[in-house]
């Protein structure tokens, strides 16, 4: 028999203004031990539809079926004490937030605890051993003290492991995993789906693996549903998608993980970069309780690094979580003050620059930050969000400025008539749409974009890319292009830069770094990129630090020019090439 079955799904969603239909007539079957992935561009209702096999939908939503069983139940006509059984016990969902699906006053263990209590007849006790054990099942080395942790002291990765650990504390026969690795770094999320291929084959569950993204579809799943529109496109086994795709749509979503675009224009020789810093860094006082006593030490989130990103030119700033991406970036716009160095804007260094004299600066640098849903205002309407910077800078009248707004989101893909939304009825590769509109409205030479394309899908992904591009093109826009997606990195970027815990561990044009990397962190990050074809399934290892240190390049002066040092230092190999290595005589 099998897990799961829908036939005829159609869900709709109440608005001002009339109704929305979210999935149009969906029907698929997963077996015992099954994969199915369910991939889609946003808002095509992948999502809704395993929300509604579990009963997790709105108020607002109206969903009926010929058929939509779960273990055997039937879902629309199912209690409270059979959803509260089929909840965790017949299928449990891995959502795609786990910040929020995370209560923040909570320990994580208490939250594990509370779910294992819910559904099996253990003690606390045993039920906090039991957590213990989960936690070390998902790679979680110090579990014991994870346990205590609230969710806001773990890292992306760490959460999401821990949001696996309480999806399997009841032992599911269907893992359900929403977009699981859409925030996490290359490395991160190939230790997830590894982890979560894992633990398929110990529980012998089935597994729906909800993604908009081909490369994860390409390594975890067997069989494949696409989706467009609330509609079922095709589906068929994941080698048939992949090599002999039968409907346009799965070309073009194929096509769009190949993509490619041509290089950046000339960089404008004789002229100062767009942006450069020189010897930036960032450290931060941390207290630290042992006993009565409180000592406080020094943790250095960025340790001094320049920096050029020269006029119409692209630099990728690549690396794990916490490796000082995201603190460089909000440096470079001035949205966080550094604890020593310069950021030089045009020539014009703004490091010190008062408010009033850097707003004039703030009209050429702008920021897409990485989370749409919190950079977005709740209260305000897409037209007022956009026009949001044309109104502080005082550019046209408000009717202007909403009509340049709207124009705007026509340009991100998204229709006009969206312009009277709120972000909260977006879907977040919608709203992140929304996000590059407003920082590109007020026309930037400098764009500093934190994961600009991380929450979309393959085919907007390549829309968003070629819309830079194409900007770049007709204002000479230069781009920090932070990001973990290597593959958008090496098609978009002239250089690349990586950085690993507060430093620069190698820095070299694109096609030097995918070609011939010097530094093992390097290799490793190029090894974790998702393959683009399920032939190409393999084995992954990953490094420790300890392996990585013990492995750093070695050269001689004569090869380098470079200083003998005992500690690692960045040298140059070649002709913009720098790498961190030991030097000796």
């Amino acid at each position: 028999m099998p897990l799961v079955e829908i036939e005829n799904l159609r869900v709709s969603f109440s608005q001002y203004g009339g109704q929305v239909d979210a999935v149009r007539g969906v029907s698929f079957v997963v077996n015992e031990g099954e994969s199915l992935g369910i991939v889609g561009e946003s808002g095509s209702g992948k999502s809704v539809s395993c929300s509604a096999l579990m009963r997790l939908l709105p108020a607002t939503a109206r969903v009926s079926a010929t058929t939509i069983k779960l273990d055997g139940v039937d879902v629309l006509k199912a209690n409270k004490e059979d959803l509260v059984r089929l909840r965790g016990r017949s299928a449990a969902m891995i959502f795609q937030d786990p910040m929020t699906a995370f209560d923040p006053v909570f320990t994580i263990g208490h939250q594990i605890c509370e779910t294992i209590q819910a559904h099996r007849t253990l003690s606390k006790r045993d039920a906090l051993a039991e957590a213990e054990h989960l936690l070390l099942r998902v790679e979680i080395k110090n579990a014991r003290d994870v346990l205590n942790y609230y969710p806001h002291q773990l890292s992306g990765g760490m959460l999401q492991r821990a949001m696996i650990a309480m999806a399997l504390s009841c032992r599911p026969k269907v893992l359900i995993a929403d977009e699981p690795t859409t925030a996490l770094d290359v490395t991160i999320q190939a230790q997830i789906l590894q982890l979560i291929k894992k633990v398929q084959a110990e529980f012998g569950m089935a597994l729906i693996m909800i993604t908009h993204d081909l490369g994860v579809i390409a390594e975890t799943v067997d069989r494949v549903l696409v989706m467009y529109n609330g509609e079922v496109m095709e589906q068929g086994s994941v080698a048939q998608i992949f090599d002999a795709p039968q409907h346009a749509y799965t070309k073009t979503l194929l096509a769009s993980l190949k993509a490619s675009f041509d290089p950046s224009g000339d960089a404008t020789e004789g002229a100062a970069p767009a942006l450069e810093l020189r010897g930036l860094a960032k450290t931060y006082r941390v207290s630290r309780r042992a006993g009565l006593r409180t000592s406080q030490s020094d943790f250095h989130a960025v340790r001094p690094l320049d920096i050029v990103l020269p006029r119409n030119r692209i630099v990728g700033l690549v690396g794990e979580s916490g490796s000082g991406k995201t603190t460089t970036g909000m440096m470079a716009m001035r949205l966080t003050e550094p604890s020593s160095g310069q950021i030089l804007v045009d020539g014009a260094d703004i490091s010190t620059m008062g408010p009033a004299e850097l707003k004039a600066f703030r009209r050429r640098m702008q920021i897409v930050f990485q989370d749409s849903y919190s950079a977005l205002d709740p209260m305000m309407t897409l037209s007022q969000i956009i026009a949001e910077p044309l109104h502080i800078h005082g550019i046209g009248t408000t009717r202007e400025q909403t009509e340049k707004a709207l124009d705007w989101l026509e340009r991100v893909g998204l229709p006009r008539n969206f312009g009277s939304r709120y972000s909260h009825e977006l879907s977040g590769g919608q709203r992140q749409r929304v996000a590059i509109a407003r920082a590109l409205i007020l026309g930037p030479t400098v764009l500093v974009a934190d994961e600009p394309t991380s929450a979309l899908d393959v085919t907007v992904k390549a829309q968003i890319i070629g819309l830079l591009k194409e900007l770049q093109a007709e204002m000479g826009l230069s781009m920090l292009f932070i990001s973990h997606d290597l593959s958008t990195v090496k098609s978009l970027t002239d250089s690349v830069v990586v950085m690993y815990r507060g430093r620069i561990v190698e820095e070299a044009p694109t096609e030097a770094i995918f070609a011939n990397p010097q530094h093992p962190y390097t290799r490793a990050l190029l090894d974790a990129i998702p393959v683009d074809n399920p032939r190409d399934r393999r084995e992954r290892s990953f490094l420790s630090a300890e392996q990585l240190a013990a492995a750093t390049p070695r050269f001689t002066t004569i090869q380098t020019g470079a200083t003998p040092a005992d500690t690692p230092q960045l040298v140059t190999i070649a002709p913009h090439h720098r790498v961190e290595a030991l030097v000796t005589a």
